[in-house]
């Protein structure tokens, strides 16, 4: 059983000042006009408690939207080769949802299973995740039909449940949190029950049968579902990029006569430029090709290579896509196809 304590409001904003004060970077929910967003804070005045989802997910955090894997400098005939220097500190991501925090299970899965990716490495290993549980959800949340829940802890380091009182019930999950927890004790009460948590949290109906889409979807690859779902996708990436889960990136190089960088950035199949060959060839040539490879890729390839489906239910494709596209909808066609 996980370790319980308890942090009143008034404490944990200290701790957040504490943490900045100590030069440790603190990624936490900001409002900015209608919507939240994760962003680095400068005082915990800035962090925002009233959201059901941020617009966009946290993995940012260990996964950047571009980052330089090596530079190198140019001496008449010598060469120097420069890697990327990181920071000692620790990066603090706070307000995680359980969708995102189960989402930072697969990112470390994916970049560290088989060929373990340093970049990634280095980040995940300095960055401590706290989580809060889910006490409202909306109609585009299906944690529950990937098999999450509102109150679950998967990928927390610590997980905090608002108690509605002033006080978090706080759970502590890794040894990571236990050193954190341990660190500043001070800021935390020896006491905690797990009982407290079970009504503080959202309920989400199951709107699919995780087990029947992967049974079913294993022989949809040449289904004419495909041609029909895409039809309102433009191809536009959104989905992908708002997703918690989506790794696809390029790389590129930027040089010139004396230095240079390599650099990463992320990308998505949903783009056509994507799978095009040198040769001009496409193998997925059309959206209807790009969309199924994105679905299958969620509910089977992942499942067969790594045991976990890549898709943590929290509803950020539905409200991104500005075609109105819904993959449960979706998923659910599958299933009755």
């Amino acid at each position: 059983m996980n370790e319980l304590k308890t942090i009143n409001k008034d404490k944990l904003h200290q701790l957040f000042d504490k943490l900045i004060a100590d030069g440790n970077d603190v990624i936490a929910p900001k409002r900015k006009s209608e919507k939240v967003f994760f962003g680095k804070i400068i005082s915990s005045s800035d962090i925002c408690y009233d959201y059901i989802q941020t617009a966009f997910s946290a993995k940012s955090s260990v996964f950047p939207k571009c980052e330089e894997l090596f530079s190198y400098e140019k001496n008449d005939n010598e060469i120097k080769h420069l890697d990327p220097v990181f920071s000692d500190k620790t990066t603090i991501v706070f307000g995680s949802r359980p969708c995102d925090s189960a989402s930072f299970d697969y990112l470390k899965v994916f970049f560290l299973k088989e060929n373990p990716d340093f970049h990634f490495a280095k980040r995940y290993d300095s960055t401590l995740l706290i989580s809060m549980t889910c006490n409202k959800s909306d109609e585009h949340c299906f944690c529950t039909s990937v098999g999450i829940s509102p109150s679950d802890t998967k990928g927390s380091d610590v997980s905090l449940t608002d108690l509605e009182n002033g006080e978090f019930l706080a759970e502590i999950i890794s040894d990571k949190g236990k050193k954190f927890v341990a660190d500043y004790s001070s800021f935390f009460e020896n006491k905690g029950d797990i009982s407290q948590k079970s009504n503080k949290n959202a309920k989400v109906d199951i709107k699919f049968d995780l087990d029947k889409l992967k049974t079913k979807i294993k022989g949809s690859f040449d289904w004419d579902t495909w041609d029909k779902q895409s039809l309102a996708c433009l191809g536009c990436g959104a989905c992908a990029f708002a997703c918690p889960t989506c790794t696809c990136f390029d790389i590129q190089d930027e040089a010139s006569p004396k230095s240079g960088s390599r650099i990463r950035i992320w990308d998505t199949c949903a783009l056509s430029l994507f799978t095009l060959h040198a040769s001009g060839h496409n193998p997925r040539e059309n959206q209807a090709g790009r969309w199924r490879n994105r679905v299958l890729h969620k509910f089977e390839y992942t499942d067969t290579k790594f045991d976990m489906v890549s898709c943590v239910g929290c509803g950020r494709c539905i409200k991104t896509c500005p075609a109105s596209m819904n993959i449960i909808n979706q998923v659910i066609s599958i299933m009755e196809a």
